[in-house]
């Protein structure tokens, strides 16, 4: 029992820190900017939350026992993301006073992170939100409401909007079961395959709602995480090949294709690489006409950063779209059910007062 409790104290505060950490590596990166340890840190940390019952104090006691047996990104692995473990991988082997940089940019990349992702929750729950509301009005109006108008009235004296609602109910009622477990099976496949399928087909996917967010989310990063390690001093060939390291088989399967682009003779610019569409081509033309300036290096790491800027813009105007459709298509539909049900309303008020 107390290993069990143990277990569970440990996920929550790995949880609770994994929700800080942009606070987490800002604060690393401010005591090496001061020229203390990392393990010095570590342990206060860990002393301060211990004599305050804290289950921060398992996590820390983690990190510094994974910090002593290798890099500070594997003691991480709990609660970094892999794009994160890649920045710290390459900010440590450069120095301290580097890697107190490295994680201050972190830590502003996080917040930025993490804004995108809330934008991107945001855009896809809330639509997801509709559609469930929807579908629930329309099932309990096709087993409450329907069946008892047609009791009352033959459906085949319903005026031509009632009608309609009749076969629609008809339908939900017939197969409504088996449309639930058809769309949650598209969206199981959709979701195992956000990341792992590759290949000519999904490139074209990519192109086109749900899979271009996924994409454009996934180039921000990317482009991101080269800027922090290209602003370490790690060469683009070798920061492509420490993401590698890290990343999912969708983006590891852009990586080689952008290393196997860079190793032919016949690009002038490194911008041309990165023609794999793991970027939109917002941000590929912006990454081409960087690899085209007098100090390209430079303009890249700019680009980099102001990568997660750019796709929050457009994340927003997506959502913004995708919003408003799915409430137009939406009133739209209640609207027909509203009038189908008030006009066979009224066609049945009417053949009462004529039987009266």
């Amino acid at each position: 029992m107390s290993g069990l409790l143990h277990t569970l104290r440990l996920r929550w505060a790995r949880w609770q820190m994994a929700r800080n950490r942009a606070n987490f590596y800002h604060d690393l990166g401010a005591s090496l900017h001061d020229h203390v340890p990392l393990v010095s840190t570590l342990r206060k940390y860990e002393t301060r939350a211990r004599e305050r019952g804290s289950a921060n104090a398992l996590v820390y006691l983690e990190i510094l026992r994974g910090l002593q047996n290798g890099s500070l990104s594997g003691a991480m692995r709990h609660i970094a993301t892999p794009m994160e473990q890649t920045m710290m991988d390459a900010t440590q082997t450069a120095g301290d006073g580097v890697m107190a940089e490295g994680l201050q940019f972190l830590s502003q990349t996080v917040e930025k992170v993490d804004r995108m992702r809330g934008t991107l929750l945001k855009a896809l729950a809330y639509p997801m939100f509709l559609l469930g509301m929807f579908a629930f009005m329309m099932a309990m109006f096709s087993h409450l409401a329907v069946p008892v108008l047609v009791e009352l009235m033959d459906p085949e004296k319903w005026p031509p909007l009632g009608q309609l609602l009749y076969h629609v109910s008809l339908a939900i009622r017939a197969y409504g079961i088996h449309v639930l477990v058809v769309v949650l099976l598209v969206l199981f496949v959709f979701a195992f395959t956000l990341n792992r399928w590759t290949g000519t087909v999904r490139r074209r996917l990519d192109e086109h709602f749900p899979y271009n967010i996924y994409r454009d989310f996934s180039g921000a990063l990317l482009l991101v995480s080269l800027a922090s390690m290209m602003r370490a001093g790690v060469s683009l060939r070798t920061s492509l090949m420490r993401i590698q390291t890290f990343a999912s088989p969708w983006m590891k399967w852009h990586v080689r294709r952008i290393l196997l682009n860079l190793s032919r003779s016949g690009n002038p610019y490194f911008g041309q690489a990165f023609q794999t569409g793991v970027l939109n081509a917002q941000m590929s033309d912006a990454v081409l006409d960087a690899s085209e300036r007098r100090n390209p290096v430079e303009s890249f790491i700019r680009t980099g950063s102001r990568s997660i800027d750019l796709m929050m813009v457009v994340l927003e105007k997506r959502s913004k779209v995708i919003n408003l459709t799915l409430m137009f298509v939406c009133g739209l539909v209640l609207g027909l059910m509203f009038a189908g049900f008030m006009s066979t309303a009224m066609a049945l008020q009417s053949g009462l007062r004529g039987k009266a």
